[in-house]
Formats: structure tokens, C-alpha cells, sequence
């Protein structure tokens, strides 16, 4: 799902929407006809070696025209206009200042000086040159709409939505007003409100291909993904070939983890251009996440041949170790690291490579290599410590960890792995002192929450203050079955037996749901509730599945229970 909010864009329109209504008048002057004429006559021979692409001869003329000219605004916004065909922008800022200060009537000059204030970020300077606007034409549509943006930009959001219902009664083209008020809504949560003013939006312009954007990512958000890929249709229907509108709706497949769906787009997008290397390295990323990992291959290599790319490689090297093509990936992974020895991830490929081939020592002396070069990176210490974590010497894991923690005193990730270990050394209070100062970092981490309680549960201490901990969890994760199921645990230590089964059997549907697999732990944990409950044959039925995954420890003290139960 992608994020719930969608961020305002300042949308600069380029035309003047403003009328002839007049409220604050020039100041009279007598002028002079023959001067009058004398511009004019400049005028006339800037505006004739325009049209024959005489930039420079033209600027020369206009700037003659602005010397003699009672109103010059116009003519400084002609030069502007010259200035930055030449790419000479700051020749054209100074045009735009000196019609400011020449003409400051001028309801063009005004816009432009207004708008120029804004992408410099100078919103308090633009607004006062917008309300000087508004008082010269009070009906200068453009006026109210950067007025809205800048509204919002202060975080005045009903002011901001005032100047764009403003700007949509006097502009002919709303469009951009619409589609701003969607996203106040859409801001606000109010999505009923927000398709409301998209839909306006286009309306209003049916090529308007932003409103359509927004509208399509609301679709997203409120999970009618087939709402969402409509609006793309009907954007193609517009631009039938527009490849990001395709890929939009490839990626949108993406998000939605609909893999399938996103690489056939991408297949056909690679029929129209089969050499564009971002749609075969698009296609290779979708096939990794299908575990497809030999035709990721081939599209990977297929850029490797034409493109070194780090990243690339990278996949390369991922994709043979899923095709267990060991001496490949290592190759791979070795190579990146000693073009950039503090490539992280391929540290970590290679110390998963050797352990699964058994040769740990070797990621080891890599790793405690790479940690001399790199000591004032946490990431590495990490690495060292997972080693020797995976090595199953853990006190040399601890070791490192503390060494870490002592250089890096507010590292929530070394804290918390540093609790793991001292669990995994059946050190429960420094674990939980470890925990606690994760806690102390990131007051929102529910697995450190979680840890503490349940281990708690599992020495059958605190249990008011476990499930308390455990609940704590499960405000920033409701749905995580592994917390539920520490919860259900705490209300089996606690006698509460009923309760315990309702949110174990809660916690393995969601586990099941996530991983399209159990856990035997908490199939295990089902089984002693229902024993509780007087069930036996549930609960062996219960312990049978939590000893297909067992390990061979837990698998004597499983068939010790169902022996038990026939018992």
C-alpha cells in the first residue's frame, strides 16, 4: 500500500486569467504624445527582429522602447521572455525587477515578480505582491490560486481551499484549483471529499494528467485497485502509447505485490523496445520476487552485457546464490566489496554462502578484516557479531556487541541485538536490561516491547506487567501473530485458559496468513491450551504439526507431551 498521503504540488499556470476591472488606478500623468511614439517606434523594430530571430538586435530595440515608454511593464516582460530563450536567466529576473520597480501597475510584472518570490521560497514577499494583485484587479483569477498554494504552504488549509473555490468561480480552466482542493482532502483523510474535486479536476480538463495521477493513487489507497487501474485506461485512451502511463500501471501491480500481472506489462513493453535496459532490469526484479531466479538471471546478464552497473551486478550475484551456483555468487559478491569495501550487503551475501557451505571461519576472518578498516560503522560490528551468531558462539557474539554498544550509545540495532544474544546465552535480566534500552531510543519498537514481555511470560514472572508490555506491542503492530501469540502465552501463565486458546488460534491465522506456513512454537503453545481445556485430542493434533518443524530438542519434549495425552 502506499503512503496515505498525497503531497501538494505547486502547479504555476502561465496564463493571465485576470480581467479589466480596475479598483486601484495609476497615478495620472500628462504625457508626452511624441514620446509616447518614440517607444512605440522602438517597439515596433524589437518586436519585427524578434520574428526574424534576432534575439540580441530585438533586446537592443526594447530596451530603447522601455526608456521612452510611460508603462514599460509589458515590454521588461517581452525581455524576460528574450533573455531566457538565451538561457540567460539572470539577465531575465532583472528585466522582471525592473518592471516591478518601473511599473508596478502592471498586473503581468506582478504575477512574474510574485511567482519568481515563490520558487525562491519567499512566501511572505509573494503574498503581499498577489494582495497588491487582487486590489488593482480584484477578479485576477491567478492571483487567488497562488495565494491557495501559498495558504497551504503555511499550513492554513481552509484558507488555502477559500482562494482556490475563488479561483475556480472567475478562471475558465479550474482545473489546477480542483485538483489542489483534492489534495487538501486527501490529506485530511476525507477521500469521499477528495474523488469529488479530482473528478472535478478533470473535468474541467480532461488532460489535466495530474488530477488523474492523484486519483488513480486514491483508488490505491483505499484498495479498489480496480478503480485505479481504470483511471490509467482511460489516461491511455488520451495517450494511447505513453509509456509511463503503462509502467504506472505495472508498477502499480508491483505495490500491490501482483508480480505476475506487472511482469506481462513488462514483457510486452520490452516487444515495443527490446533494447531498453530498464525494462529488462525491471522484468529481472520481478522475476527475483517470484523466485523465477533463472530467468532473473538471463535478464540481468542481458544488461551486464551492455551496462556494468553495481546494482545490477549485485542481483547477478543474489540470483546465483538462489540457484545455489555458490562459486558464481561468491565471485560476485567478492568483487563488489573490493571495489567498495564498505559494500554492506555483500558482506552479508558472502557470510551466508559460507555458512551454508560450512566455511564460517573463513566469513569470519573476512569480516574481522573488513571491521579493522571500517570501526567507526556500527554496520560492521553487526556483521561480525551475526558471524559468529551463526557459528553458535555467541559469547564471542556478545563480546563484539558490547564493544559496539560502548561506541555507539544510542544504536537501537546494536541494543537489540545484543538482548537476542544475551536470550540465546539464557541471560534473561540483562537481556531484558538490553530491551529496555531499545525501549529508551525508540519508544515505538513493538518487538522490543514484545521481547520483554514474553520473556517475562516464559519465567512465569510479572505477568500483569507482561501483558501490559505485550499490548504496548500491539499498538504499532496489531495483526503480528507472533505478538498475539506472547500475548496468549501470558494468559496461559496466568491460569486464563479459554483466553489463552482464543488469541493463540488468533495468532497462528495470522502467521499461517502472512507465511503460507505455521510456527511450531505456537502450534506447540495451541496444544498445551487445549490440555488445559480438557481437549485431548486437539491438542495432540495440535502438537503432531508442531513436531513436523521441530528441532531436535523440542522434539523430545513434544513426543513427551503426546504421550502424555494418550496417557
Amino acid at each position: 500500500m502506499v503512503n496515505k498521503k498525497l503531497y501538494i504540488l505547486i502547479v504555476f499556470l502561465f496564463i493571465n486569467s485576470c480581467t479589466t476591472l480596475k479598483t486601484v488606478n495609476r497615478p495620472e500623468i500628462i504625457k508626452n504624445p511624441f514620446q509616447e511614439a518614440i517607444s512605440f517606434y522602438y517597439y515596433s523594430l524589437g518586436y519585427l527582429n524578434e520574428l526574424q530571430n534576432e534575439i540580441d538586435r530585438a533586446l537592443e530595440y526594447y530596451n530603447l522602447s522601455a526608456k521612452y515608454s510611460y508603462s514599460p511593464g509589458s515590454i521588461y516582460k517581452e525581455m524576460s521572455y528574450l533573455y531566457g530563450l538565451k538561457g540567460d536567466n539572470e539577465e531575465a529576473i532583472k528585466m522582471i525587477e525592473k518592471g516591478l520597480k518601473e511599473d508596478p501597475y502592471n498586473i503581468d510584472i506582478l504575477l512574474m515578480a510574485a511567482r519568481l518570490r515563490m520558487e525562491n521560497e519567499k512566501y511572505e514577499e509573494a503574498k503581499n505582491i498577489f494582495e497588491r494583485v487582487i486590489e488593482i484587479d480584484p477578479l485576477c483569477a491567478d492571483a487567488y490560486f497562488y495565494l491557495g498554494i501559498i495558504a497551504y504552504k503555511n499550513n492554513n488549509k481552509d484558507e488555502a481551499e477559500s482562494f482556490f473555490l475563488k479561483n475556480i468561480s472567475l478562471s475558465s480552466d479550474a482545473s489546477a484549483a480542483y485538483y489542489n482542493i483534492g489534495l487538501i482532502y486527501s490529506n485530511k483523510d476525507d477521500y469521499e471529499m477528495a474523488e469529488k474535486y479530482f473528478l472535478s479536476s478533470i473535468r474541467a480538463n480532461q488532460l489535466y494528467f495530474r488530477a488523474y495521477e492523484a486519483l488513480a493513487q486514491l483508488y490505491e489507497i483505499k484498495g479498489d485497485i480496480e478503480k485505479a487501474v481504470n483511471v490509467y485506461q482511460d489516461m491511455l485512451k488520451i495517450k494511447p502509447d505513453d509509456i509511463n502511463i503503462i509502467k504506472s500501471i505495472a508498477d502499480l501491480y508491483y505495490r500491490q505485490q501482483d508480480y505476475y500481472k506487472s511482469i506481462e506489462i513488462y514483457k510486452e513493453l520490452i516487444k515495443k523496445d527490446k533494447n531498453n535496459l530498464d525494462y529488462i532490469y525491471s522484468l529481472g526484479l520481478l522475476y527475483l520476487k517470484t523466485k523465477n531466479y533463472k530467468d532473473a538471471l538471463e535478464q540481468f546478464l542481458k544488461v551486464d552485457k551492455v551496462k556494468k552497473n553495481t546494482l545490477n551486478r549485485y542481483y547477478i550475484g543474489v540470483a546465483y546464490e538462489e540457484l545455489k551456483q555458490y562459486d558464481k555468487a561468491l565471485d560476485i559478491f567478492m568483487d563488489l566489496i573490493k571495489e567498495d569495501d564498505e559494500f554492506i550487503n555483500g558482506y552479508y551475501h558472502i557470510g551466508y554462502i559460507y555458512g551454508e557451505i560450512g566455511q564460517l571461519d573463513k566469513a569470519i576472518e573476512l569480516f574481522k578484516s573488513a571491521l579493522e578498516k571500517n570501526k567507526d560503522k556500527e554496520e560492521f560490528y553487526i556483521l561480525l557479531a551475526a558471524a559468529y551468531t551463526d557459528a553458535k558462539n555467541y559469547t564471542k557474539a556478545k563480546d563484539i556487541y558490547l564493544q559496539a554498544s560502548e561506541k555507539f550509545t544510542n544504536s537501537e540495532k546494536i541494543f537489540f541485538n545484543l538482548g537476542i544474544i544475551y536470550d540465546k546465552l539464557k541471560d534473561y535480566d540483562n537481556a531484558i536490561n538490553a530491551f529496555k534500552k531499545v525501549i529508551e531510543i525508540n519508544p515505538k519498537n513493538a518487538e522490543a516491547y514484545n521481547y520483554i514481555g514474553y520473556t517475562y511470560a516464559e519465567r512465569g514472572e510479572k505477568l500483569d506487567e507482561a501483558q501490559e508490555l505485550i499490548k504496548k506491542a500491539l499498538q504499532y503492530d496489531k495483526n503480528n501473530g507472533y505478538f498475539i501469540d506472547s500475548l496468549g502465552w501470558v494468559y496461559y501463565k496466568k491460569g486464563m485458559y479459554r483466553e489463552a486458546l482464543k488469541e493463540l488460534l488468533r495468532a497462528i491465522e495470522e502467521v499461517e496468513k502472512k507465511y503460507g506456513k505455521g510456527d511450531s512454537v505456537i502450534y506447540e503453545h495451541i496444544g498445551d491450551a487445549y490440555t488445559k481445556n480438557n481437549e485431548p485430542e486437539k491438542a495432540a493434533e495440535y502438537f503432531k504439526k508442531a513436531l513436523e518443524n521441530a528441532d531436535t530438542d523440542r522434539r523430545i519434549i513434544l513426543e513427551e507431551k503426546l504421550k502424555s495425552i494418550k496417557k
